[in-house]
This record gives structure tokens, sequence and C-alpha cells, in this order.
């Protein structure tokens, strides 16, 4: 007897240790569960989801196999998962991915909506590449558990849905975020990385890092270690080991979907020289001249700024500077990048947040309200900077198992025209920067490593909690 009640006692615990995971796979389409080559635990959709029909296709590459089955909506305005299991009142990162592969024959890649927690809209354009597209957006959730809903907005193209991943953030994170606002994912970039989509687990948040590609020249940090706990975003090291740095860079493709929208852009600085007595590097960066942080830039060396502004979109071509002090005698720099639309934002003006290494945010004012409860429709591509050769060592790159991203670097004063002259054989990634879809394509070829961070989802999710535990229990098998 005594013997029975501490089996079920040790079975409790392990049901609550599962329920505590920190990421939540549902692999739409789907109604078993399964762990792929990286570790991740992927689960049926069942559970969510009383609608829609589903499908799977057989790739023409290697694929993950969650990418592989997904869910289709053929009827009705409005499909929603639901009873996703998340920390109430604790920033999450929910993320949304569409690979077509078509599926239904028509080779026609749908546009859609979709809504986040019931108030945080994005406008997804998927495409028929077999690399699939992605959705992001970080916020606050009420309740104990969320919903991702998808709207038609087209009558005869059925809204459709491959993965639903859930990361939990931790609270210090993203402290420019509003208690009922959203972060609408725009573009996310690591500057000097060339080929490598970063994620899990160099980001334990496990965020996607789009790599940017024509770069010839970056800046390699020499540090022996970087400390990321001076931002408030926590970038990944790895991020901030490279960095794109030119007098007078202007980066024009940052894409925002129309003008008056308010967004949220946060840059991340690290120096990767160790330097002289001589020699200083700061500047200021300017966002359709708005300034991007407090006050000038200083990159510490071993550590990270961070520098954030919220702002209304206003330019057809808004763009970021990057001018020099006048006692800087290097150039200006810049590791990464985050941009975002905020939905449902609160406050009024802008406002700029510097947060150096060790030190504490200076914040100004919330952005202005947006129209309705979306974040509109987001392009998304690649910030772009613009290095040429000279200050900085030529950066190398392994094998590509990652994103290609399709950013383009235009160099202040640059012309459109110009620009493919200049670009020569990278003419086609120019085609792309001009023409490109709302989304960036993803790489169906995930990073070789992976790792998992557990987090508290409660007790009541125990049903999800055995599915992860049989799947576990099936693979050391």
């Amino acid at each position: 007897m005594a013997q029975a009640s501490f089996i079920s006692l040790l079975l409790s615990f392990s049901i609550i240790i599962l329920s505590n995971a920190a990421d939540i796979n549902i692999d739409c389409g789907s109604s078993s569960s399964q762990v792929d080559a990286e570790n991740r635990t992927w689960i049926g959709d069942t559970d969510f989801v009383t609608t829609g029909l589903t499908s799977s296709f057989k790739p023409m590459v290697k694929t993950a196999d969650s990418l592989t089955t997904l869910r289709y909506f053929p009827t009705g305005e409005t499909n929603c998962y639901s009873n996703i299991p998340v920390d109430k009142g604790g920033k999450v990162l929910v993320r949304t991915r569409f690979n077509y592969g078509n599926y239904d024959g028509e080779d026609k890649a749908p546009k859609f909506d979709v809504v986040y927690d019931g108030k945080h809209r994005d406008s997804v354009v998927t495409t028929t590449f077999i690399s699939g597209t992605r959705s992001e957006a970080i916020f606050i959730p009420e309740n104990g558990n969320t919903s991702v809903c998808f709207f038609r907005t087209f009558l005869n193209e059925n809204p459709f849905v491959s993965t639903i991943e859930v990361r939990r953030l931790d609270d210090s994170m993203y402290t420019d975020l509003g208690p009922k606002e959203g972060f609408i994912l725009q573009q996310r970039n690591a500057y000097g990385r060339v080929q490598d989509l970063v994620r899990s687990p160099f980001d334990p948040y496990d965020r996607i890092w789009a790599p940017t590609p024509l770069s010839t020249v970056t800046l390699t940090s020499a540090a022996t270690s970087i400390n990321t706990t001076g931002a408030d975003n926590r970038p990944p090291e790895i991020v901030l080991r490279t960095a794109w740095s030119r007098k007078d860079m202007a980066f024009y493709d940052i894409k925002l979907p129309f003008s008056g929208v308010t967004f949220y852009i946060v840059l991340y600085f690290s120096e990767p020289l160790s330097l002289g007595s001589e020699q200083k590097r700061s500047f200021f960066v300017n966002y359709d001249n708005k300034q991007v942080g407090a006050s000038q830039i200083v990159p510490p060396f071993g550590a990270v700024t961070q520098a954030s502004l919220r702002a209304v979109g206003t330019s057809s071509l808004p763009y970021l500077t990057f001018k020099a002090t006048p006692d800087s005698n290097l150039n200006p720099l810049i590791n990464a990048l985050e941009l975002y639309v905020i939905s449902n934002s609160a406050g009024n003006g802008t406002g700029s947040t510097t947060t150096g290494s060790g030190g504490s945010p200076s914040t100004g004012g919330g952005g202005s309200p947006t129209t309705g409860g979306g974040g509109g429709s987001p392009s998304t591509g690649g910030g772009s900077g613009s290095p040429k050769p000279g200050g900085g060592t030529p950066s190398s790159s392994g094998k590509s198992e990652g994103e290609k991203g399709s950013n383009l670097g235009l160099p202040l004063g640059l012309s459109i025209p110009s620009s493919f002259i200049v670009l020569g054989v990278g003419g086609w990634y120019g085609y792309k920067f001009f023409n490109k879809a709302k989304r960036n394509p993803e790489s169906e070829r995930p990073l070789t490593t992976s790792t998992t961070v557990h987090h508290h989802y409660g007790t009541e999710h125990n049903i999800i909690a055995d599915k992860i535990g049989k799947a576990i229990q099936t693979t050391k098998k």
C-alpha cells in the first residue's frame, strides 16, 4: 500500500514538472505527439481546436515533420485555437508558422489575418516557396490561457497554420511593453552574421534572429565573453559577437506596414575592440529625425547597450541614420535590431530608452494610439545596413542551416537604381528587396542543437503534460 502511494506521488510529481515546461509546441494538423531531432516536444492540436480540416504533404526537400502537416479552414470567417496554457500576467512570445506545400493542389498561397489573445492582429502573406513564412507577437496574457485565431480576408483564400509555438519571457524583458499592448514582429536581425539563423540554444528564449546577407566586411568582437544583463531584452551573446560599422550609415530597409502606426524599435550595441586611450566610438542614432535612445551611444566592450524608441511612423520611406559625435574617431556600428508594430498602444508622444551595461533605463513617454485593435499589415524583411570594406575583418560563416534574409544594405545617398549596378551578381537580392513577401521566408532546416527551458503552466494542464510525457517516453524506448 505504501509502495503504491509512493508510486502515485512520483507520477503526480512528474506531471507537475511536465506541466511547468517552458515551451509549448503544437503540431497543427497532427493528432499524435513526437520529439524532433532538435529535442523539441510537439503535441497534436486536437485539444485546442474544434474546427477545420487537416492535411499533409510530402516536401521536395528535407523538412521538419511538424511543417509537413497543417490545419486549414475552408469554412467560417473566424477559426480559433484556444485554451493554450500560459502564465497569467507573464510575458510570452507566440509564433505561428505557415508552410503551404501546395497541399490543396491550387499552387496559390493564401493571405489572411492572425489574432493573438483576441486583440493583437497581424496580416500574413504566405508563399509557395518551400521555406514557408512565420508571424510572431509578444504580449502579456490576462488569463491562464491564450488563443490564436485566423480570420478570412479574401473569399476564396482559406487560412491555414502549420505550427504554434509559445515561449515564456522574463518579466524584466521588453519593459517598453504596456500591460494591454502587443508587439507584432516586423524584423529581428543580427548584423554581420551572413548565413546562420540564430535561435535556441544560443538564444534561451528561442527568438529567431535573421542573418544579414551581402555583408562582406564585419567587426568581430575580441571580448572573451559579453555580459548581456545590461540590456533589458537580453539579446543573446552570439548576435553581439559581430557588428556592421561604417561612416554615416543609413538603413532604408526598415519596413512598417503604413504611415500612422505606432512602432517600437530597439537596437543593440557592443564594442568589438579593446580601445586604446586615444580611441573613442560614440554616435547618435535617429529614426526619421527622432532620436533612438535617451543619449549618445557609447558601446561598451564585453557588455551591451540597448537603445529604443517608441514613435509614430509617418514617412513613406523611413530610415535609420548613424552619425558620429564630433569627438569620436571611430565609425558608428550596430550589432542587432528588433522592430515591432505596437498593437493597442497607449500613451502620447514619443519616448526613447537607453539601457547600458549594469545601468538603469531612462524612459520617455509612450507612443500614440493606433486605430482599432490590431497591429496592421506588417512587411517583414531584414533591416539593412551598408558596410563597405575597411575598418573590419571579413566575416566568415559556415554552412547555412538557417533562414536566408532578403534585406539589402543601402548607404546614405545611394540611389535605388545605382544599387543594382553596385550589386552586380547580387541583383537577385536587390529584386527580393523591392519585391519581397510580407514575411521573411524561413528555412526548414533548423539548427543542429536545441535546448529546453522550464516555465510554470500550472497543474490544471495535466492532459497536455500527459501527452508530452508519453511522447518523451516513446522516444526513450
